[in-house]
């Protein structure tokens, strides 16, 4: 599970469309491929910094983000959304051709985000991948939209998680049970001194980048509400 968002209805219904191996992808369906942290190497990670961050760990989150949106440079993808947590690519059809062009793809966008964050960590920090294929760029834009609101709305879980765990490396109880009602989630961060509303729009959002036929890229730190963010995806 990456960070837990798979526990997002969101990514349960994007659940959907994950695929295995390497494969020739149906005429018309379009790739997309996930990369972020496992929620083990996350915790790792939020509890090892403790010690010499900021509550919430911005810095970090701020990398996870830089290295998301640095896919976007690929020549591989059309779109990416990037979160404090993950960043999903759409991989460009023209670039997918035939049985055996995808494991490649999916290898070089790990290993660029992998290699992008642990530079930018000073550490190595793992990352893993998950590819799912969709059968038009329709599909796609309603899961983007979707996904972008299920992050939002799961953003006071997820910043109460990160807090836990820095909690946690700082000696301090907690367990992840702690936090089942919003209540009680909104009570940690609280007692942490921690503002939800001062929070930037890219921590509640994620940040999207799109890119035009001729390379340049388009980033959108201000996403739009509904089915509006679909619309920022390339055809």
């Amino acid at each position: 599970m990456l960070n837990g968002t798979a526990q997002l209805e969101a990514w349960k219904k994007i659940a959907a469309f994950e695929v295995f191996g390497d494969y020739a992808p149906a005429d018309g369906s379009r790739l997309m491929i996930k990369v972020g942290l496992q929620s083990a190497t996350l915790d790792r990670v939020l509890e090892d910094r403790a010690g010499a961050t900021e509550l919430l760990d911005p810095a970090f989150a701020q990398w996870m983000v830089r290295a998301g949106l640095g896919l976007s440079q690929s020549g591989q993808v059309s779109f990416v959304y990037a979160t404090p947590v993950e960043a999903v690519c759409l991989v460009r059809p023209d670039v997918v051709q035939g049985e055996g062009a995808v494991l490649p793809i999916q290898s070089r966008l790990l290993a660029s985000f992998t290699a992008r964050l642990s530079l930018l960590a000073g550490a190595e920090v793992p990352a893993v991948a998950q590819l799912f294929e969709f059968p038009d760029v329709t599909v796609v834009r309603r899961a983007m939209s979707r996904l972008v609101e299920d992050v939002e709305e799961s953003t006071p879980l997820r910043s109460s998680l990160w807090l836990g765990a820095q909690l946690r490396g700082r000696g301090q109880p907690f367990h992840p049970s702690m936090l089942e009602t919003l209540e009680e989630q909104t009570s940690l961060l609280q007692s942490n001194g921690i503002d939800m509303d001062a929070l930037p729009a890219w921590w509640w959002r994620g940040i999207a980048a799109a890119v035009r036929p001729d390379g340049a890229v388009d980033i959108y730190d201000d996403l739009p509400a509904g089915d509006a963010v679909g619309e920022l995806v390339p055809a």
